[in-house]
């Protein structure tokens, strides 16, 4: 990554002895108090030091006369050249009243006029780098400089403010903007400075850029809101969208758990909050791990909120500034929003990238406004989540049952005799996919990338009359096969975890080769098997865990979807008699 100073501002000197910043060496609406300004730009990091070394050594006082302007110029500079600058070049400027008035890099007062209220709106709630700035100045069509002076202005006025994107933190360093300790220190010109390696993703972060924080919410008051859901809800969905509706109105508590069975429309269920919030002025934020399940939630939320303003981002999206007090993104693209929300869902919370990101939960609750609520959507809650239940700090809320009221297939058992990286199609598991076969596609989840092709071919021998292929994170052909296998086109369909989530296919059959690999936790065989009888069409189906050994994490599993079916049937949620329980 390319180390240098992104933006850096112009040290000022007021007549009462303050200290501030200003992004232009012309001075655009300077205040008249401002009396000189040093000839050479610093970062904002260094003026901030400035700012807090002065103020602890007592040598400037608001209220009360300081001492003479010329002496705070020396301290400033001395601060400044301990800070590691050179300042041999460094000279006062000194201003009028009458030479604060104009400025060569502000817009001309037509286009700013024009432009101003497009940037307010595109901001509003937004973290920004100034890479992020660059970027909007360039759909807005202007220059980096007028992209500044609009920003410059909205801080002026009180609804904006700087910040260095990577500070300093009692010995060390923090980014302000996913709030990562662990940062690389290197050597600049200026002295040292500091780069987060942690949210470098969507975009650097140093000590040497910026970050604008627009401090204003996403919406001005209560609207009429076009909510037109296209379904009914379920005796089980409506017990737990009052549920959530209640936790939204009730002040007292911040957090909670929408612990829900694979499959059963837990996202649905707050579609009714969220139409509530938003009524009432409240923005509303759905995040989700992953670009898939994005792209799963966004056509739901636009059919059942025909023609209200959604923001919709991800790593792909094109237009990465838009309007509205509804967004739908992945938990990265959130790390680009500031105290914006009042309401979060999260969905899918124990999924990667998101679970075990500091950075992503770091950036997730500052995205929520002062007295917001954040409402995590998982079927298979974290450790850290049910011991915050445990102890009363997270209000739960269950969703154990699926909309046809068909219990959750329970997986089976069966033991390999052979290693499976031997690949081998002997045992008495392989003839039992073809009895699988007859109740509708197989999906094949094995633990390593490097175990997809030799699978493949594995069972194209042993089926040569099916229709077998497989696919990967990184598979170039991934989206082609994914619409094909929704489609139906396969017999049997190897695949990492990738597919573990976020997908659902009609009278699908699941097999976890190796499940008791370690990359196989509990969590994750519990999301492979909710794959089977998620529709209404084929509500039951088969699965089966094959391994040459039953592990902790494979009894763990079993008995969670037997405790949401329990747990389901004790409120006449489903029918008995179905599949396994």
């Amino acid at each position: 990554m390319k180390r240098g100073i992104l933006m850096q501002f112009f040290l000022t000197l007021k007549e009462d002895g303050n200290i501030s910043f200003c992004p232009f060496q012309a001075m655009d609406k300077l205040n008249s108090d401002v009396l000189s300004y040093l000839s050479k730009p610093l970062s904002l990091e260094t003026i901030q030091i400035v700012q807090e070394r002065l103020y602890r050594r007592k040598l400037v006082n608001f209220l009360h006369k300081g001492p003479k302007r010329r002496d705070r110029k020396l301290e400033i500079l001395k601060i400044i050249k301990a800070l590691g600058w050179d300042t041999q070049d460094f000279t006062w400027q000194e201003l009028s009243p009458a030479s604060a008035t104009g400025c060569s890099d502000r817009l001309d007062e037509k286009r700013y006029y024009e432009v101003r209220n497009i940037f307010n709106r595109l901001v509003l709630g937004r973290q920004l780098s100034f890479s992020d700035l660059s970027s909007l100045a360039r759909e807005l069509k202007l220059e980096e400089r007028e992209i500044i002076s609009l920003a410059h202005s909205s801080v002026e006025q009180g609804i904006a403010q700087w910040v260095p994107a990577v500070k300093s933190h009692g010995r060390g360093w923090q980014c302000q903007r996913c709030g990562e300790t662990n940062v690389e220190e290197w050597p600049s010109l200026q002295g040292m400075a500091a780069t987060c390696r942690s949210c470098e993703s969507i975009g650097p972060s140093t000590s040497l850029d910026v970050l604008f924080r627009d401090q204003r919410p996403l919406l001005d008051g209560p609207s009429e809101v076009p909510f037109r859901p296209h379904w009914t809800l379920t005796e089980a969905q409506r017990l737990a969208s009052e549920q959530v509706l209640e936790f939204i109105k009730d002040a007292s508590e911040e957090t909670a758990l929408l612990w829900a069975a694979c499959g059963a429309g837990k996202t649905e269920v707050c579609f009714p909050s969220a139409a509530w919030a938003l009524e009432r002025g409240k923005s509303v934020l759905f995040a989700a791990p992953r670009q898939d399940v994005v792209k799963d939630i966004e056509p739901r939320l636009r059919r059942d909120f025909p023609d209200y303003p959604l923001q919709v981002l991800t790593g792909t999206t094109l237009v990465k500034f838009q309007g509205g007090g509804m967004v739908l993104a992945t938990t990265h693209q959130v790390l680009r929003f500031w105290r914006a929300f009042d309401v979060v869902f999260m969905d899918e919370m124990d999924a990667f990238p998101y679970h075990g990101s500091r950075a992503l939960e770091w950036g997730l609750k500052h995205a929520l406004r002062p007295n917001g609520k954040i409402v995590y959507m998982t079927a298979t809650p974290s450790p850290e989540g049910l011991v915050g239940v445990q102890q009363g700090k997270i209000r739960l809320i269950r969703l154990p049952a699926r909309h046809h009221r068909t219990p959750l297939p329970v997986p089976s058992w069966e033991r390999s005799r052979h290693p499976l990286e031997s690949y081998s199609c002997t045992d008495l598991w392989a003839s039992q996919i073809d009895t699988l076969r007859a109740a509708g596609p197989v999906l094949v989840f094995v633990p390593k990338i490097s175990w997809i092709k030799p699978w493949i071919k594995c069972f194209q021998r042993r089926f040569p009359d099916w229709c077998v292929d497989g696919s990967y994170g990184s598979d170039l052909g991934r989206s082609t096969k994914l619409e094909r296998l929704r489609q139906g086109e396969f017999d049997l369909f190897v695949s990492t975890t990738i597919l573990e989530r976020g997908i659902t296919l009609s009278r699908i059959q699941v097999v976890v080769l190796a499940a008791d690999h370690p990359v196989f936790d509990e969590c994750a065989l519990v999301q492979m098997a909710g794959r089977v009888g998620r529709t209404r069409e084929s509500p039951e189906g088969k699965v089966v865990f094959v391994s040459q050994r039953r592990t902790p994490a494979m009894k763990t599993a079993v008995l969670w979807i037997k405790e949401q079916n329990r747990h389901a049937m004790e409120l006449g949620l489903i029918n008995a008699g179905s599949a396994g329980g």
